[in-house]
């Protein structure tokens, strides 16, 4: 019965591909237009470590990374499960049982002027031309167009993600993912699992909630009112008080009721 469900659900999922027509909030959205598609049905997350000669993974390392990214997902299919949306997620290695050498590792600051060709440099390092190839013979492999890569840094740093936009090289942007650094930039401990789903949800269509470079403070204290345990807010090493709320859902598409002050949210890096 499950696997009938899952046939089901994918064909329909084909069949609005096939007609143009998107379950997104908003479907002519010029930031819904990369790899990243629909975060619901199945969702393929390709994953990779990159390190430095002189900085590299411990075994242990990777595998407290793994089971973070694991807890990330399972927390996104019960806030999706919440709106009653069905979402999966299938997971594998870009290089298996292999980790990608950088002559240096960069850190984020939050400034919204980091490297955002983190994608491009290890699917290259992978063996593939460009991102465009890239998402093409991983959505034939895995049999998926909703594919984002995770790239786990064996550094310190603010973890962002990358997103694609209409009109951005789709060679070099159009496979969207995320940059997760092992501490924060002050050399900090920091909650992988709620920053990996944050950051999974921004190449979806999510937006900050706090104040960064390109959202006010204002914007912040009333998504405090509104929203006060919205991940999109805030972090945390608690996954059971943070959740999903209905103006994030409404921009993956999980909730179907608009409200009017939603758009007013709009960062100022996520322009129409």
């Amino acid at each position: 019965m499950g696997n009938y469900r899952k046939k089901i659900i994918e064909l329909f999922s084909l069949l609005l591909s096939l007609s143009g027509l998107s379950l997104t909030a908003q479907p002519g959205d010029r930031w819904k237009a990369g790899s990243a598609g629909e975060l619901r049905d199945s969702v393929q997350t390709v994953y990779c470590f990159v390190e430095t000669e002189n900085n590299p993974w411990s075994v242990s390392e990777k595998a407290s990374m793994l089971a973070s990214l694991h807890e990330s997902q399972q927390w996104l299919i019960s806030q999706a499960n919440r709106w009653k949306t069905p979402l999966y997620f299938y997971t594998n290695e870009l290089v298996e049982g292999k980790n990608i050498l950088f002559d240096s590792i960069s850190s984020g600051t939050g400034s919204g002027k980091e490297r955002v060709d983190w994608i491009r440099n290890v699917v290259k390092k992978a063996g593939y031309r460009n991102e465009r190839q890239a998402f093409r013979k991983m959505s034939k492999k895995y049999h998926n167009k909703n594919i984002h890569v995770v790239v786990f840094a064996r550094a310190d740093g603010i973890s962002y993600a990358m997103r694609y936009a209409k009109g951005m090289s789709k060679k070099k942007y159009f496979l969207e993912g995320l940059l997760v650094y092992q501490r924060y930039d002050n050399g900090a401990g920091m909650p992988v699992t709620s920053i990996i789903a944050h950051e999974i949800l921004h190449i979806y269509g999510a937006w900050d909630l706090y104040t960064t470079y390109a959202q006010t403070r204002e914007k912040q204290t009333k998504a405090t009112e509104l929203y006060p345990d919205d991940i999109m807010l805030r972090v945390g090493y608690d996954m059971e008080i943070l959740k999903v709320d209905r103006l994030t859902a409404w921009l993956l598409g999980w909730n179907t009721q608009e409200e009017e002050i939603f758009e007013w949210f709009r960062p100022g890096d996520y322009s129409k």
